[in-house]
Parts: C-alpha cells; sequence; structure tokens
C-alpha cells in the first residue's frame, strides 16, 4: 500500500526517465517573452537571490528558459518562469526549504501543492508545478522541513521537524509565497488556491482548520487527515495478513474482486467494468467460499473471514471502529507491503518509540494507537470538523476520493465530509463539496476516469460563488505523459456528481462518454 499512498503518482514517475527523447521531440510550442522583456524578467529574477521576504532567505533565483531539462525527473520544461529557492528557520531544530515558479505571464493568482507520504511536494515540482505555471499560476511547494528520504529517520530525536512535517512547513510555505509574489510582481496575489491527495490532502485540510486566511479555496484528495489511526490500521493489517489467511487471500485477490464487479457492476444502469456506488452493493465473499477443502477458485472459511474484516474495517476492543473498512471493489490493493515499506513500521519507529529497531511484530492496536495519539495526534491529525472560519469567510472545500482506493479508505472521508457540514451550518456547508470516483484507486490511477484540473475547479467555483454540481473527469492512456504535457488519447470521460448524487447511464450512447451520463 506504501506506493499507492505516496500520491497515486508514485510508481508512475519512474516511468518519465525513459521519456527523455520522446520529450525532446514533443516540447510545447509556447509564446514566451521576447528580446529586452525577456532580459528584463531575467533580471529581476536573480535580483532576487539574497533578499529576506517573508521571514525567509532566497537562497537561489534562476530564470528557466522554455525546452530546458528539468531535473530530479528529466522533463524538458514548457512554461517559461523564474524558479526561487528560499529557507526558513522558525524555531531551533527546523529548517524548511520553499520553492516558488513565477511565470513570465501572471494570472494574478498563487497555487500551493500539498506533499505525499512523509515527504514534501519539493522531489516532484517539476511534474506537478508544471501545469498550472503554464497557465500562468504562480506556485508553492515545501520540503515539509526535511530532505527526501527512504524511510522517515528524519524524525529520530527531531521532534520540530515532525511539527514541520505536521502543519508549520505549509503554512510558512503560503506566508513566504505571498510575500516573494507581492515583491516581485509588484502586486499581491488576487487569489490562493492549494491541493494535495494523500498526505498532500491532509495537508490540505489542515490549513483549512489552522490556518483559514491562508488559501482562498482548497482542493482534498483521499486525505490521510485521520493519521494516527491510519498508521495504526497499516500496522493492524500487516498482522492480519501475516498468517495462513492473509497469505491465502493475497493469492485469491483478483478473484474477489471479479466476483464483487460481476455482482455489483450493473447497479448504474450499465455494465462497464465500474461499481458507481459500492455502498449500494449487496456482495458477501461468503459466495466464493470451497465447498470442500480449498483451492485457487475459492476461498477457505478463514479467508472469507478476513475478506469481511477488511470490508467491515479496523475496529478496537471497545467494538468502536477506529478505521474505515474498504469498499467492494477496491480489492485488488489490499495485499500489505513489507515490514520495512509499510508506513506504519516507519511512523511507530522513528514518530511514536522514536526506537529504529522497534519490531512490528509487537505492535497491539489499542495499546499503541494510545501512544501515538496521546504523543502526536494534536500535531498530525486533521480531523476537526468545525471549518466555521474558513467557510464561513466564503472559502470552498472540493473534496474527492476514489471508490477503489486501497490506502485510504473512503468511508472515512465521507464521515468527515458529514461531520463539516453538520459543524458548520446550512449557509457555511454551501461552501463545501465531495465527489466520489468509481473505478479510482488512490489519488487516481485504477480503471476509473481519474483526471482534471483542480485549480480550475476551484477557480471557477471563487469567481462565480456557484458550487459545482457536476464535472467532466478524464481517464487517459498514458497519466505519466498526461502529467509531463505531452500527447494523450482520452479513453473514457464520467461525470463526477456532488455527493450524494452518482452518474447513471441515460441508456444511450457510448458508455465512454460522460455526456450520456446524468447525475440523479
Amino acid at each position: 500500500m506504501k506506493a499507492k499512498i505516496l500520491l497515486g503518482l508514485g510508481a508512475s514517475l519512474v516511468g518519465l526517465v525513459g521519456l527523455g527523447a520522446v520529450l525532446a521531440s514533443c516540447a510545447r510550442a509556447e509564446t514566451g517573452l521576447q528580446g529586452r522583456a525577456k532580459a528584463e524578467f531575467a533580471d529581476r529574477c536573480t535580483s532576487l537571490k539574497g533578499r529576506q521576504l517573508g521571514g525567509a532567505t532566497i537562497e537561489k533565483a534562476k530564470f528557466v528558459t522554455r525546452n530546458s531539462m528539468l531535473l530530479p525527473v528529466p522533463l524538458l520544461n514548457s512554461p517559461e518562469f523564474c524558479r526561487v529557492t528560499a529557507r526558513i528557520a522558525p524555531v531551533q531544530g527546523s529548517q524548511i526549504t520553499v520553492e516558488l515558479w513565477l511565470p513570465s505571464r501572471w494570472n494574478q493568482k498563487l497555487v500551493g501543492l500539498g506533499g505525499a507520504g512523509f515527504e514534501g511536494a519539493l522531489s516532484i515540482t517539476n511534474i506537478l508545478m508544471r501545469r498550472p505555471v503554464s497557465d500562468g499560476y504562480a506556485a508553492v511547494a515545501t520540503d515539509a522541513g526535511h530532505d527526501v528520504d527512504k524511510l522517515p529517520k528524519w524524525a529520530l530525536g527531531h521532534p520540530e521537524k515532525i511539527v514541520d512535517f505536521g502543519y508549520r512547513a505549509n503554512h510558512l510555505g503560503a506566508v513566504i509565497g505571498k510575500a516573494v509574489v507581492a515583491e516581485f510582481y509588484g502586486a499581491p496575489a488576487k487569489r490562493a488556491y492549494f491541493w494535495g491527495c494523500s498526505n498532500g490532502g491532509r495537508d490540505a485540510l489542515m490549513l483549512a482548520q489552522r490556518y483559514p486566511q491562508d488559501f482562498d479555496a482548497i482542493a482534498v484528495g483521499a486525505p490521510a487527515n485521520n493519521f494516527t489511526a491510519r498508521m495504526a490500521a497499516f500496522s493492524q493489517t500487516r498482522l492480519d495478513f501475516n498468517g495462513d489467511a492473509g497469505k491465502g487471500l493475497s493469492s485469491k485477490l483478483e478473484l474477489l474482486n471479479a466476483a464483487a464487479i460481476a455482482t455489483c457492476d450493473g447497479l448504474d444502469g450499465v455494465t462497464d467494468g465500474l461499481i458507481e456506488r459500492p455502498d449500494a452493493c449487496q456482495f458477501d465473499p461468503a459466495q466464493l467460499q470451497c465447498k470442500s477443502g480449498d483451492s485457487k477458485s475459492c476461498l477457505t472459511r478463514a479467508e472469507v473471514a478476513l475478506a469481511r474484516s477488511v470490508y467491515r474495517g479496523t475496529i478496537g476492543r471497545d467494538g468502536k471502529q477506529i478505521m474505515s473498512g474498504f469498499p467492494v471493489g477496491s480489492e485488488l490493493g489490499w495485499k500489505p507491503p513489507k515490514p520495512d515499506q509499510n508506513m506504519g513500521t516507519s511512523f511507530y519507529r522513528y514518530m511514536v518509540f522514536n526506537n529504529a529497531d522497534w519490531s512490528p511484530d509487537t505492535f497491539m492496536l489499542d495499546r499503541d494507537l494510545a501512544t501515538a495519539r496521546k504523543k502526536l495526534s494534536h500535531v498530525v491529525d486533521a480531523t476537526d470538523p468545525d471549518l466555521s472560519p474558513f467557510l464561513g469567510r466564503g472559502g470552498k472545500l472540493l473534496m474527492y476520493h476514489g471508490w477503489d482506493d486501497p490506502a485510504i479508505p473512503l468511508g472515512d472521508t465521507l464521515a468527515y465530509y458529514e461531520a463539516v457540514r453538520k459543524t458548520v451550518g446550512a449557509q457555511n456547508a454551501k461552501n463545501a463539496q465531495l465527489f466520489l470516483l468509481p473505478g479510482v484507486e488512490h489519488c487516481g490511477q485504477g480503471k476509473g476516469p481519474d483526471e482534471f484540473d483542480f485549480f480550475a475547479q476551484l477557480d471557477r467555483w471563487t469567481q462565480s460563488g456557484s458550487a459545482p454540481e457536476r464535472f467532466t473527469v478524464t481517464k487517459h492512456d498514458n497519466r505519466v505523459a498526461f502529467y509531463a504535457q505531452l500527447p494523450t488519447k482520452a479513453l473514457r470521460t464520467r461525470p463526477a456528481c456532488a455527493w450524494p448524487k452518482a452518474a447513471h447511464y441515460k441508456g444511450a450512447g457510448s458508455i465512454d462518454d460522460a455526456n450520456n451520463f446524468e447525475c440523479r
């Protein structure tokens, strides 16, 4: 599950390394500044170096021309911009790196990007910043207060770095971003938007809860906002799958998934391999139970029981749910990773117990979750449903989650959304919308349409004042190429419908065309 929780782009981004030759022949033909204007922009950019802005020191400021190579993922650049690196040390034990891309043709708006896994967004800025900066947005991201590491060893003995990761880095990124933008362009940003998915979704909700003035609209994808519970659930799932039943079920997940889809696929009026509303599906894995013995084409009694427990969720000794179960249709991602690749193991080793030798085999759900909550809930959990300060000032919250997500259960996002609407009152609740995407895994991927322009939706909503009830989501033939701004083919489109509505086929026309579906 770790690769999936990193962003949804995670494993796919590795494929970008082999795209160099293709990228060289497919660079976008885009009009940038010319002659004296370009020279003046470049001079204004480099003159930022050494300045103190927003409490940070500008360490680097470089003019980046179109079609230059960007690293660490080798991609040709399409927008023309000023690339700024700043550092700030707000307290002893903390040092945060902030990066900004300032386009030559600015639309007077700023966007911020959330992180992934235990990281900030700096390692993939040249993927995630390309599109918004090409559209004229200034963009800001942070390293979440630490260097990139396969494991969060940076947290050992460094509580302030955990605070940076928890909430401080992105807030200071917003403060610094606004200060640099105002100085560079000679005017403040008229609007500021933020987007993040997975841990970036937690980042996004943390900003809405703690710093309601930082951004005007926020897009939240599959948020890991109940972080301590999610890490405990990861650890418990590892133990659950460590026995014979888990090993057996892990080899039969395709069988289980196929049966689930066969049972529930047609509920939206069309058989297309997607379960539109898994919550309306009556599927019991017992229908696959072996009549006698065991085989690859059936589930043992113990495997059926384990599958039911995954659907049910993580439950404490008191019978209360700690983490929602995974919906029908998400089965292909249930197999947990190896201990050293399990985010739960890393969380307890490096953040909770401060012991790199802690063994995940000693994990006890109720005891260790209580320890984690006592020590870190106030730092890393973003579960406060009272978004009145943010929504009440006109802030917009657009949440989305894939039904087939095998990393963060959609049920927790739905529960949080309903809690927000109940807490903030009817008037403020109009500024929050939730969209659930069928067939979509963690932050994308899967069979379902998984791409839409987050910032365009936020901007349209903010400018018009009308909450989106429906927008089109697309499935591309190459998701990596889509983010790299290379030509792609749209395989399927589908309307995303504001909860509790869902897309239903009208009965005629291509099932791969969103126009042939209605929200009801």
